[in-house]
This record gives C-alpha cells, structure tokens and sequence, in this order.
C-alpha cells in the first residue's frame, strides 16, 4: 500500500526514557567537543592547528542576497540545527566517531553522517575572492573589488570570516541587435523580439531586429540564456541544422556604463519535413515483418516526396496506428523540432516501446523544383516491451477505522495481505495497456488478538494512450503534450467482525481523462464515476456498532440526536448509488517522495448524482422524485438488528446529489543543506443541490489524523465545536470522539521544519521535525447539524464566522524522520495545544502529560 499511519497513546514511562535516552546522547556528543565543554576557553584543546571557521558573512552586497553569493563560495561555517549558534550537531556527531570511543564500524559510521571541523584554509579563502569578483563581472559589474578578513574570536581556535564587496557601477545594455535573420518574416521577427530574455523598451516597425534594452543590467548568464532561446525558436521555425556554434554575441561598450550587444546568426537553411521512416523491433524472433505505409495528410505535396513508412520486426501485436496517433506534424509542413519532440513524448508515452531516438538524415535532403525549402527525412527507431507481465506481492496496510465515538480510544486495524497483477501492455495493437488486480487482505486491532476484518478487491482497467472520439477535440484546444484515457472496474466485498457488518458487495465504473498540459501541469477529468454499494448489517450489528453509537437504550449516553441517529443508519446499512462528474486540475513541481523543494497545488470541483436523479425523475417515477432508486440487492438490513432502523427504505438505491468543491496548497523550502520548512493550506466545501439536507458520506470531510491535524486521532476531530455524545445533565462529554458523521465543510493548515540529523545510519539519513497544525470540519448551512447547547455557541457542529475561527483545532508536536532512497517511514508526538470541543482535552486545561491531550503517530511517507 502507498501509505498508512497509526495512532497510539504513550505512558508516561517511555517518554521518560527517550528523553532519558536522548539526554545522554546530547551529553556524549558534546563531551567529544572540547569547545561545547569549555564555555570559558581556558582549557579548551583546538579541532586542528588551523582555527575553525564560525561563522562567515558578506558586506557590500546591496545587489544580491547573501545566500545568493554563499552558494559561490566553498569558506562555510559547520551546519546548525535550526541555525541555532553554536548547535553544530553534525560535527559533534564527527568528532564522537573520531573519537573512537564507540569502536571502529561505529565510528565510521558516524563520521559518514556527521561532518568534520570546518577549518580554515587559506587557498580556499583566495579562490572564493576570485569566484565572488568573476560571478560580479558577469553580471555587468566591471570595476567590483573583493577582500576578505578573518577576525578573531573570544577563543583562539575559532574566527569569523568576512568578505567585503566593492561592486563599483553597474553596466547596462543599451541596444539589441540581431544580424543574420532578415529572411524571417515580420511576424516572425516580431515575435523573436517580443519574446527576448533582454527584455525589448521599445520596437520600431522600420527595424525590428534592433531594439532598445528596457534598463537591463548586463550579465553573462542572460547572454547565454538569450543564444539558447534563439536556438529554440529558429529550430521550430524550420532551421533544423542550426546550433550553438551558428549564434555568436559580439558586445561592444560605447560607454562606461553600458553595452551593446550584436547577436550574429547563422541560421543555414530552412528545412520542411520530408518523408518519415519508423523501424520498429520487437522481442518475438518468430513474428514476420511487416511494412506499411501510412496515408497521412501532407501539407501541399505528393506522398512521395513526404511519405511514413512504418517497419515492424519481431513483434506480431503492435500496429501502425500507434504511430500515426503520436504522429503531432504533417509532412511537407516547415519543419518545427518541437513538434518533433511532442511526438517522442507521445511515443514513450504510451509504455509500449523500452527505447525510442529520432534522428535527422542531412545527407537524403530532397529538392523539388518549384519549392524553395528542401525537404529533410526522418527516422524513428523503436524497440517494444515484453507484453505481458504478471507480479505477485504481498503488503501490510492500515484500515481508517469507523471508530468508537463512546471511549477515548479508537481501534486502529492492522493486516496482511496478498496480490496478483497482470498486465498486457498492447492489448489491442495500439499501445492500450490492460491490468488485472486481485488481492485479499485479513486485518485485526492493535488490542485485538482474532482477525477483525477481511477484505477480497478486484481491479481491472484499461488505459488507452489517446482520447475517446468525443473527446479529442481537447487535444487542439489545449495543445496537450500528452493525452490518455482510462477505464476501470473494481469490486470489493468485505466483513467487519468487529461491526458486525458484511459488505456483500461495492462496485465502481470510472472514466478518466488524463491530458498533460506541461510536464508539470495535468487535468483529469472523470466523465463518468459510478459507484454502488450493499453493505448488510448481520445480527451483531446493534450489539457490536449501535449500542456504542447510540448508547444502551435504558443507560442513555452516545448519540441522542434523532435526526443524526437516522443519518448513521442510512449511511451504514442502505445501499446507495453514486455518479460524479469531476474535474482536477494539478500542477506540481516537487518530488513525490523527498518534497525538499518546489510546490503541489490542486484544485478540484465536481457535481454528483445528476444522472440517478435523470434516471428517478424521467424513467422510474415520471413526475416526482424520491431520491431512492430501485435495489438490485433487495433488504440490505436484517429485521432483528434494531427498530431505529425502522422507517428506511429497505432494499431501495438511495442517492444524494451534491456540489464539491477543494483546494490543496503545498510548498516547500529548501532553507539549507538537508532543512526544508513546509507547509500546506486546505479547504473544501461540499453542499446538496436537491431537496435531501446531506451529502454523500463517501464526498464529506474529516479532521484528524495522522495526515491531517496531528494532535488528535485519525477522524477525531470536529464537528465545530460539538460533541457527538451527550454529557450528563450539564456536564459536557469528555475525551476524543470519533466523527463518524463528517463535515461539509473543511479547514486546514500546517506548517513543518524538516532538518537531517544523521546522514547513512542503516542505509539512510534520520532527521527531526517540528510541526503545527490547525483545522477543523463543519455542518453546512443546510445541514440540520446537532440539537446542541444553547448556552454554548458552535455546539450544533455548523459553520459559523467568525465563530469558526476559534474552533479550529490546534496541535503541535515533534516528529521522527528515517529517508530511505524509496522510503520515508515517520514518527510524530503530538500535543492538543486547543481543543474546541467541550472535552477541552488540550495541554492548557489539563496537562502535557496526560494522555488526552497526545497522541503518538506512526506512517508511511511524508506527511504532506
């Protein structure tokens, strides 16, 4: 599975003994330092006979930031955790393997996470001034001066080091000129000046290729960045043989204080695209070859001239038509190298071909009379996959519990389980990749000792490497780079023991849209997401699930609420129906699995069950609506589980359409080597668009958890203010209760500090975080919500501001981190800083210690 997490209360003892533990840790790292263990200096023995270097800063850099110059410089202080003076972690960690008192493999290993004494060096010293003065004359500051100066400190053996910058007046650009491109045409020209890393003040129709520079500073780097535009832009514009060496920039300096710079081009000739030769080899020795040509569309020439020939060898499933679908030019059109590539990302795209190059042929140019451009040939070289795969795997995994909203604490399941995969990776020819997926699982608590729940999951989908007929008109609208469509059908059938609810079966129906706008920009659209389920209460249920929602009838205690008692049921006894149309739109930079830089965003908006109400309105019952639909399963619930069910609609489809909304902000910052801050901000809202006051409980929100707000337990949290079980008289419940009724409406934030601590320890790097997090989920304006406490606002569970402000639920904490190269597994302890609940369960109302106010959390990956 890709994530899971676990929640756990601590005792007091093992806090006691980590903070024992990691207290005599502390102690031996700076017992190996001499510095950390002599405050005053007077017996304190030097890490080397070169001093070490404290601390390094720069003056004079009214230009650019100092980290900016820092990272030219190789002079650096020893790193601190969390930039705290004289916290050098890293290098105590050094000089205790050093030491030697751990023995040898230990030592080793801790001098490979750790980091030796920053030391002072004189050669580096002087190379840095020369790096810093060459950095500042590329970016147009000619007469800039660089010193440096090592002051001494307090102790002998360490100094601060300080370079001092001198960056004279700055150079500009004054005017622009390209020479060599008057062939191109005026919107051509228009558009390469337009679109200029120099930044144009203005363009004169009568001379567009000389232009004046907009107050822009001379530099180097934006010279090289300006020639590697311009060999993009004449690539695509049908100068297919021009390169680095064809673009030269001659700078003059009419005056002190600024340049002009001449831009000399050699673009050779313009090419059109000739015909198209693709070889294709498979790994099917028996297979005969193939040769077919294409009938494509070419742009105002014969086929002779600008022909596709597609060569299949060794390979007897793969068609021609996956070539002429990744095929994004026409032949005999200007030769454009993006186009070219579009059409390699196409190919690969697909997951059919292991290998795939395409190469130009200068030498086979051919000249038609009558047309000035020459046409250029191209080769496509391909090699195909294996086709069919089949992989076993067993996992463990994690089940959200429903929970236990009567007690303080939430079963958590555990399990084990088996798969099976196969996957034909040209099911039809034209790159379509077929996967079957089954898997069984059995899971128990963490205070169970029999197996509480069993679980049996088939999947399988189909992935076509193009849109549906209907829906290839995106792929012009939006100029996709990529584009794909994926069917899928699953069916699940479970038992919970502990509930005493069988789910005798669910099935869903996808259709997904996957269109890559960018790299880092992607849409899916789901056109059709279908999903039914039939779970049936077996003669446990009240005994093992509704006494300890709704209390024992004569004790009183869980939920009283009539109207939510009735919403519980339905929720987990009625078959329902689902349908959603959705659409997604993401962009991300970060890496999925270290997130130290970079972004994720998300935002998405769907509407659901339209078509059951089409189908209620028009078909079943012409006329009126019921929100029900007929049951294909007949009575869901057993007659003898209790009589709150009574009044359900036994056996019939019920739907709920609705309108959902989110927005997912996730940032990361790299503050240093191995210190990321992150933070993430999420909101959603989620309304009924009919005469039913809820929504599906498949679309509602939760709060809690180990990937959400850390101090309380998975699904804990919220709604508002409210308590879902009744107190005694006055006296308002207390401890975590489980929303098992969810929100429609949710907040949250976090923000983390990441830092590497130990670096190669067991074959990764450990690290330290420390966290804040903060949100909560609440009844929409047409939820009926809770009865509530009048004399206590936001008891009722809905949204109110700015009530809802103060009852945003506050945790902190401090967490655990081990990086493995395809693993990070996380441990976080995390403290109730506000509780908005009457429990008032948060460290300021009761105390760090007690075990209402933590919990401890346990996952897979990070935690956003």
């Amino acid at each position: 599975m890709n994530s899971f997490s676990v929640v756990r209360r601590l005792s007091p003892g093992p806090v006691r003994w980590l903070l024992v533990i990691g207290m005599a840790v502390l102690w031996a790292c700076v017992a190996a330092d001499p510095v950390a263990a002599q405050e005053d200096g007077t017996t304190a023995q030097p890490d080397s006979v070169a001093p070490v270097v404290r601390s390094v800063s720069i003056t004079g850099n009214s230009f650019f930031s100092d980290s900016e110059l820092k990272r030219r410089i190789r002079t650096e202080p020893n790193r601190r955790i969390l930039s705290i003076p004289g916290l050098t972690w890293w290098r105590w960690i050094y000089q205790l393997g050093d030491s030697g008192v751990l023995g040898k493999r230990v030592g080793r290993a801790l001098k490979e996470s750790g980091e030796p004494p920053a030391v002072l060096d004189s050669t580096s010293l002087r190379d840095d001034v020369e790096r810093l003065r060459l950095f500042y004359e590329q970016q147009g500051f000619r007469d800039a001066a660089v010193a440096v100066e090592v002051r001494s400190t307090e102790r002998p053996d360490r100094v601060r080091v300080l370079f001092r910058v001198d960056a004279g007046r700055p150079t500009y650009v004054r005017h622009v000129r390209y020479d060599g491109l008057d062939m191109l045409a005026a919107a051509e020209k228009r558009r390469l000046v337009e679109d200029a890393v120099i930044e144009p003040g203005s363009v004169s129709d009568d001379s567009l290729l000389v232009y004046q520079a907009d107050d822009v500073r001379y530099s180097k780097p934006k010279l090289l960045e300006e020639r590697g535009r311009l060999l993009t832009f004449l690539r695509n514009e049908g100068y297919a043989a021009i390169s680095r060496d064809s673009i030269r920039a001659i700078v003059y300096q009419p005056a002190p204080d600024s340049f002009d710079v001449t831009f000399r081009v050699r673009p050779g000739e313009r090419y059109r695209f000739g015909s198209l030769y693709v070889g294709i080899e498979g790994v099917e020795p028996e297979a005969p070859p193939r040769t077919d040509t294409l009938d494509v569309e070419t742009k105002g020439v014969d086929g002779s001239i600008a022909s596709v020939v597609v060569d299949i060898r060794e390979d007897s499933r793969i068609g021609t038509g996956v070539v002429r679908r990744a095929l994004q030019y026409e032949p005999g059109d200007v030769y454009d190298r993006s186009k070219v590539l579009a059409t390699k990302r196409r190919l690969e795209g697909t997951g059919v071909f292991t290998f795939t190059n395409i190469s130009t042929a200068f030498e086979d140019t051919v000249h038609v009379p009558g047309i000035e451009d020459p046409f250029l040939p191209l080769r496509i070289d391909a090699r195909t996959r294996n086709r069919h795969r089949v992989r076993a795997e067993t996992f463990v995994l994690q089940r959200d519990p429903t929970g236990d909203p009567t007690t303080t604490a939430i079963q958590n399941e555990f399990g084990v389980g088996v798969g099976l995969t196969y996957e034909n990776l040209n099911a039809f020819g034209g790159g379509e990749t077929f996967r079957v997926n089954t898997s069984g699982s059995v899971a128990t608590g963490l205070d169970s000792t029999i197996v509480t729940s069993a679980q049996f999951e088939a999947t399988t989908s189909l992935t076509l490497p193009y849109l549906l007929r209907p829906f290839r008109f995106f792929e012009s609208v939006y100029d996709l780079q990529n584009a794909r469509t994926r069917l899928s059908l699953s069916f699940l059938t479970a038992r919970r023991n502990d509930l005493g609810l069988l789910i005798r079966g669910r099935g869903s129906a996808r259709m997904r849209l996957e269109m890559e706008h960018t790299p880092t920009l992607v849409s899916l659209v789901d056109v059709v997401d279908v999903s039914l389920s039939n779970p049936d209460a077996l003669p446990q249920f009240e005994e093992r699930f509704l006494r300890r929602v709704f209390g024992d009838p004569d004790g009183g205690g869980g939920i009283t609420d009539p109207v939510q008692r009735t919403q519980i049921l339905e929720d987990y006894t009625q078959p329902q129906v689902n349908t959603a149309l959705r659409y997604t739109l993401r962009s991300a930079t970060a890496n999925p699995l270290r997130r130290e830089q970079g972004h994720v965003y998300e935002a998405a908006a769907e509407v659901g069950n339209l078509i059951p109400l089409a189908l209620d309105r028009f078909a079943f019952t012409p006329g009126q609506v019921e929100y029900s639909l007929p049951g294909l399963f007949g009575s869901s619930s057993d007659s003898s589980t209790s009589d709150a069910a009574d009044g359900l609609q036994g056996g019939r489809l019920i739907y709920r359409p609705y309108a959902r909304a989110t927005l997912d902000i996730r940032r990361y910052y790299p503050l240093s080597r191995g210190t990321t801050f992150a933070y993430k901000v999420f909101g959603g809202a989620s309304i009924p668009i009919a005469d039913p006051d809820r929504v599906p409980f498949d679309r509602r929100f939760f709060s809690g958890g180990a990937t959400s707000v850390r101090g309380w337990e998975l699904r804990a949290l919220g709604p508002g203010g409210a308590s879902l079980v009744a107190g005694d008289g006055n006296q308002a419940a207390t401890g975590d209760i489980a929303n098992i009724l969810g929100g429609d409406i949710k907040f949250e934030t976090s923000a983390e500090l990441r830092t590497v601590v130990f670096r190669n320890i067991l074959g990764g790097n450990w690290g330290f975080a420390t966290f804040v997090d903060a949100g909560n989920v609440w009844f929409g304006p047409r939820n009926p919500g809770l009865s509530g406490d009048t004399s206590r606002p936001g008891t009722d569970g809905r949204f109110r501001l700015p009530e809802a402000i103060g009852e945003l639920g506050v945790g902190s904490g401090l967490g655990l981190r081990i990086m493995w190269e395809y693993l990070v597994a996380r441990l976080d302890y995390a403290w109730k800083i506000h509780d908005p609940s009457p429990a008032e369960t948060d460290v300021f109302r009761r105390s760090f210690g007690t075990p209402e106010a933590r919990v401890l959390h346990f996952g897979i990956g990070h935690t956003f």
